[in-house]
């Protein structure tokens, strides 16, 4: 699965109810790399990320054009090669079980382990997050927003992804815990190489994590580019305006 470009969408064009959701959409995520993808609430980003991970659309939902994931089309590549991280980490775990068995799940769907190498495995990648054993007894309901969101990392790091896609993931956290996530972030695809599309309505969040990243606005990308030529002189209007609305100088991730 190493070959070709991680993601590849060309001409993506949906339609609902008669309405444009995505106008032509063309983007690439290069390996090992951070992507991302910003625009305001109703831009598209979401559609995006659900037809990466082949997630059922509205029966009335026309789809053109074209997305590959390794060269071929997001139903034929294995689940646990992709993993998504969403902006509510809540609805992402089981919160009638504790920590080791919502841990436990992606490793007996995707891999024939026994019950000592799952639990070897969970616990050397706690270690490697500085979280301590004893918080795998401990309910899923006992944990925070923060808290919940850094295991909904781990969880899918569990699966050995070559992609994550990532949903607003700190959008509904506070700035400190916001900077930790960051900094994890950041962190596994430094040291694992994993290549991760980020999508935001946040230009400081985007400006600090991200390498490229592609504008939206009304279903279309406007403009493209690596973070700093965009920050520094961006050419859409919309990009334009973007950018004056934040305060970029107080960034302290």
């Amino acid at each position: 699965m190493s070959q070709g470009n991680p993601i590849l969408i060309e001409n993506l064009t949906l339609t609902l109810k008669k309405k444009l959701i995505l106008d032509s959409v063309s983007l690439q995520a290069e390996k090992g790399k951070i992507t991302g993808i910003i625009g305001s609430s109703g831009s598209g980003k979401t559609t995006i990320f659900k037809c990466l991970l082949n997630l059922n659309l509205p029966k009335d939902a026309k789809m053109e054009g074209k997305i590959l994931i390794f060269g071929k089309k997001p139903k034929d590549i294995p689940r646990r090669l992709v993993q998504p991280v969403f902006q509510d980490p809540i609805s992402f775990f089981n919160h009638g079980w504790n920590l080791r068995k919502c841990l436990q799940e992606p490793l007996k769907i995707n891999f024939k382990l026994s019950k000592e190498e799952i639990n070897f495995r969970i616990e050397t990648i706690l270690k490697e997050f500085s979280i301590k054993e004893k918080a795998l007894e401990q309910p899923i309901n006992r944990f925070s927003g923060g808290e919940l969101q850094r295991l909904s990392i781990i969880r899918a790091l569990l699966c050995e992804p070559q992609i994550i896609l990532m949903d607003e993931p700190v959008s509904a956290l506070d700035v400190i815990i916001q900077e930790e996530v960051i900094e994890i972030i950041k962190r596994i695809n430094i040291e694992k190489g994993i290549t991760i599309l980020f999508i935001s309505h946040d230009i400081d969040v985007v400006s600090v994590l991200c390498q490229n990243v592609y504008v939206m606005n009304e279903g279309k990308i406007v403009e493209y580019g690596e973070i700093t030529k965009i920050l520094d002189k961006p050419e859409n209007t919309y990009t334009k305006e973007l950018i004056d609305s934040r305060n970029l100088t107080d960034i302290k991730y």
